[in-house]
């Protein structure tokens, strides 16, 4: 897979002078590979991160699911609760029937009314005998319905159980492969000596010199205008001023601030200081918001990347976009227009 180039505007110059060559392992295999450049490992550990933020976005859109099915769990537990108390109180009634029939012997209600010597009260026992019999066959009835109601629910609640605990077990199944792209970064980092180790070092700290000369020609993100025809273009300013402020900050996969983002988490806050609630998933955030064209960005539009659009970034203005990159970059600013992001960008969404 394409993975981020190595400072998105590293000179020449520059990656000439730190291709010195080690020798290393690839990680699990125990084979050498030789003439791999410090420059490599770098691009190696980015991809291996890339691969990482992909399932830790993958485990975020699974979560989502997790979190309906909950709802929809909680919901047939609170119905099968009520129908349990409807089945409960008809089961009493029916009951009660059942030991007055028993108290009377069994004797057949209509003999009784014979002989009742008193026309009157013939009359009012067959009256209220008939409306006794009907009421207790729709009572009947209703017991039924409800028993059936109650074990369909239980039904549904169990088919739910089961889903919720099929995707809590996908969405662990994406942590760890995250977490094992992690462990492989670290693992070839690990093995490089403290010379590669200082090169690395020089070459990570002009990947950052390079964001920061990005950033300070960044002009901050302009107040709306009023040719501007979006409702929600302040609180998009007020959200990309807050996004842009993170710039410096640390990349943690699954983190939302304050001190550390991934990249929907660093979007999913910033939007949230503007009273606008988005799930923490790039893929949820694209459902999440309206598609517009990248000629009419504005700030606090989503930019998306990938083809299975497991990054984000927030637009601010001027043609940049800040984002939380990868945990060697962490949070910083870039011009949309690059090759690089042009060669990835999916499209992007209007909150």
């Amino acid at each position: 897979m394409a993975s981020r180039p190595i400072s998105r505007a590293l000179s020449l110059a520059v990656a000439a002078a730190l291709s010195i060559t080690i020798i290393t392992l690839i990680p699990g295999t125990g084979a050498a590979e030789p003439d791999l450049s410090i420059e490599e490992v770098q691009q190696r550990v980015d991809a291996l991160y890339e691969e990482a933020e992909a399932a830790t976005e993958r485990g975020h859109t699974i979560a989502l699911y997790v979190d309906a099915a909950q709802q929809r769990l909680a919901r047939l537990r609170a119905d099968i609760a009520e129908q349990e108390r409807v089945f409960e109180a008809l089961r009493e009634v029916l009951a009660h029937a059942a030991s007055d029939m028993y108290a009377t012997g069994g004797i057949d209600p209509s003999m009784q009314m014979m002989l009742s010597s008193d026309p009157d009260d013939f009359l009012l026992q067959a009256q209220s005998l008939d409306q006794v019999l009907r009421s207790q066959d729709a009572d009947l009835r209703r017991a039924e319905i409800a028993q059936l109601a109650l074990a369909q629910a239980r039904i549904r609640a169990d088919q739910e159980l089961v889903r919720l605990r099929d995707l809590q077990a996908k969405v662990q199944k994406e942590r760890d492969a995250a977490n094992d792209k992690l462990a492989e970064a670290q693992e070839m980092l690990s093995r490089l000596k403290r010379a590669e180790r200082e090169r690395l070092a020089e070459l990570q700290a002009q990947r950052a010199a390079d964001a920061a000369a990005a950033s300070r020609e960044a002009a901050p993100p302009p107040a709306p205008t009023p040719s501007v025809s979006s409702s929600g273009s302040g609180r998009g300013s007020t959200a990309a001023s807050y996004a842009a402020a993170q710039a410096g900050k640390a990349y943690v996969f699954g983190a939302a601030g304050p001190d550390a983002f991934d990249c929907s988490g660093l979007t999913m806050t910033a939007w949230a200081t503007a009273g606008v609630s988005l799930p923490h998933a790039s893929s949820g955030q694209y459902a999440a918001t309206t598609r517009v064209d990248s000629g009419s960005l504005i700030p606090g539009d989503l930019v998306f990347f990938y083809n299975d659009l497991h990054h984000v970034g927030m637009y601010i203005g001027g043609g940049m976009f800040v984002h939380a990159a990868n945990p060697t970059d962490g949070v910083v600013i870039e011009p949309l227009s690059s090759s690089y992001w042009q060669s990835v960008y999916m499209g992007a969404g209007r909150v």
